[in-house]
């Protein structure tokens, strides 16, 4: 329109803007929001509009836009994908799912007003007040569908730009998925009930302990013009506030009788050989009362043998806390949690998440998370729906998505992921294409769940005499052609069920195949002694030796032997730990033929029979249909 100007050809009318700010007051707390976005991404990115500033300044300019149109100009609902949630306050005012929006907001407001969030006050001198944005999002049920009326709207301060002084400690430790996957396995076994509570407004409960300053926003009204507000409660988005919402509820935990796992901050555990309330009932089978409650921030699950010891704990905490009690667990941190009790067995899947990271393409499915020969050929023309801009973004991306899918139920490509990490930095079309090839793979694999309670038919001969508690590692010499270095792989099984997983590259270039077994031992024995710390603490099974086994004599040799030969001589003390563990008989090293080797996907792409093979080892299976 005239009077308009662009910035590298895109619109800014600046004009309308205006008038819309002076004429509806909807537009104009929307105009608020917007120079908020502006100011703090201008911080970030001095000088500079950058690709992502001109999207977003776009973005929210198109919804001022909506928003002062009448009613017959308004844009059609094809305009918004209404299956992702808003991006900002702008857009969420001018969508035509705004009322849901509108109300999650007013209800965040209240739970603010509620929590004692704010106090007026004058800026002290020499203080810089932090800006405030609102950030949206869809509560799912089990199946990934959106819950209507459930819709989320958080209040977040801009903590980037908070300084040194506003702030102490920022450490918020959370539960190891190992830990989770130990208990859940513990679960199966043991037929043990497994509950899930949530806490809401969960930051607002923490107070803090450094007085941090905001401005106002839209929906907070102020008595005095110039005035701030003192943030009084752990809001999103500052820094302290996981750990003082972590310490808070520790603390809380710690008085009713639990105790925190020294090697592991994020799960809490007590057994009562006697109720610790009136209302709590022992086991009919004379046991004492076990509860295991792993904690991801908000999130937490209760492992316990008694129904109305988890209703106590529920209880007991909701005196100080919002608590949630979402009784059987189905879905944690994304996983879908399946259970067949009449077998004593459990799945964890992430088939729903595979299937949203699946929407970003189309593609044909693969037997195996990557070729042969991993790195593919790769033309100009190749992926043209991604351009040069946005390659080494959307990379990352679905580097990252891969990688969390690695940490959650799927050790298949956890070679892959570890691949295709190690480009992050400078990714080419050839490794997209390589990372799309995982994808290809998961398109043929969704269904595939981490199996609990039964170790698998096909477990080798060698393996199954203790697969109840032990580990396998191994490593390829000398794979990567830039540096020679190699790649070590392992695995951890409790209870015949896999709950440890992990593929690596080696720091130190090793001379032979049997120093590259050795570093290869060395790293998994660093896993191996947590987890016999982890398993003592819990008063879980703990076998005596603990088993690990390799594929090479000659570094099961080095590892029990005292002697320095000339083989030897130049390998580092810090990979000679392993040698006082073995030799006081806790731990026991064990060779097992290459071919019955299961910790070999994790160190090298493997052709489909043999991969199919292993990962059915590692316990995964498609997920059963149960009634």
């Amino acid at each position: 329109m005239p009077g308009d100007v662009t910035h590298g050809g895109v619109p800014v009318p600046l004009r309308r803007s205006r008038c819309v700010a002076a004429r509806l007051p909807l537009a104009a707390a929307a105009f608020e929001a917007l120079s908020a976005d502006l100011v703090s991404l201008m911080t970030v990115f001095p000088g500079t509009l950058d690709t992502a500033l001109i999207s977003l300044l776009s973005l929210e300019l198109t919804a001022l836009v909506v928003l002062a149109a009448p009613p017959s100009a308004s844009l059609p609902a094809s305009r918004w994908d209404l299956r992702k949630p808003p991006v900002s306050y702008a857009e969420a005012c001018a969508r035509p799912d705004a009322p849901a929006w509108h109300a999650a907001m007013d209800h965040e407001v209240a739970s603010l007003r509620e929590m004692d969030a704010f106090a007026e006050c004058a800026l002290p001198p020499g203080r810089r007040p932090l800006d405030l944005k609102w950030v949206y999002d869809y509560k799912t049920d089990p199946d990934g569908n959106i819950i209507v009326g459930k819709e989320k709207a958080r209040l977040v301060a801009m903590g980037f730009r908070q300084r040194q002084e506003d702030f102490g400690e920022t450490a918020a430790p959370v539960a190891r998925l190992t830990s989770v996957c130990v208990i859940l396995a513990w679960a199966a076994i043991q037929d043990l009930e497994v509950f899930q509570f949530d806490c809401k407004t969960t930051f607002l409960h923490a107070r803090l302990r450094h007085d941090v300053f905001c401005r106002s926003f839209s929906g907070w009204p102020m008595t005095q013009a110039g005035n701030v507000l003192k943030i009084q409660a752990a809001l999103y988005g500052l820094h302290q506030s996981a750990y003082e919402f972590y310490t808070l509820l520790c603390s809380l935990l710690l008085a009713l009788g639990l105790s925190r796992c020294d090697c592991d901050h994020g799960v809490f555990f007590s057994i009562w050989s006697t109720p610790p309330d009136p209302t709590v009932s022992m086991p009919s089978d004379g046991s004492p009362l076990v509860i295991f409650v792993p904690v991801h921030v908000d999130d937490g699950l209760g492992v316990t043998n008694s129904q109305s010891l988890y209703l106590w704990f529920i209880k007991s905490l909701s005196r100080c806390l919002h608590i949630v009690d979402l009784g059987t667990c189905s879905k944690f941190l994304n996983i879908v949690i399946v259970r067949g009790r009449a077998a004593r067995r459990l799945w964890l899947s992430s088939q729903i998440y595979v299937t949203e990271l699946l929407t970003m393409t189309s593609c044909h499915p693969a037997s195996t998370p990557l070729a042969s020969t991993p790195l593919p050929t790769a033309s100009t023309t190749s992926l043209p729906d991604v351009s040069d801009a946005d390659l080494k973004t959307k990379y990352q991306c679905l580097v990252g998505c891969l990688i969390y899918l690695v940490v959650s139920t799927r050790p298949d490509i956890v070679f892959a992921a570890m691949w295709l990490g190690r480009f992050s930095a400078n990714p080419s079309r050839s490794h997209f294409l390589a990372a799309k090839h995982v994808l290809r793979y998961l398109a043929g694999t969704r269904t595939l769940a981490l199996s609990y309670g039964v170790p698998h038919p096909s477990t080798p001969v060698a393996l199954k005499g203790f697969m109840h508690n032990m580990g396998c590692s191994d490593a390829d010499w000398a794979s990567d052609p830039t540096n020679r270095r190699s790649i070590s792989g392992f695995c951890f099984f409790f209870q015949g069920s896999l709950v440890s997983w992990s593929a690596v590259k080696q720091r130190t270039i090793a001379l032979s195949s049997t120093e590259a077994e050795y570093y290869a031992l060395t790293h998994a024995f660093k896993e191996a002694l947590w987890l016999h710390v982890f398993l003592t603490l819990l008063a879980l099974p703990v076998p005596c030796p603990f088993s690990i086994f390799s594929d090479n004599q000659a570094a099961i040799s080095l590892s029990s032997s005292t002697s320095i030969s000339s083989r030897s001589k130049h390998i580092d003390i810090r990979y000679h730990f392993l040698r006082s563990h073995i030799s006081d008989g806790s731990f026991i090293i064990t060779w097992i033929p290459s071919v019955d080797m299961p910790a070999d996907v994790f160190t090298k792409p493997l052709p489909d029979p043999v991969f199919s093979r292993h990962r059915s080892v590692l316990g995964l299976v498609p997920l059963p249909s149960l009634p």
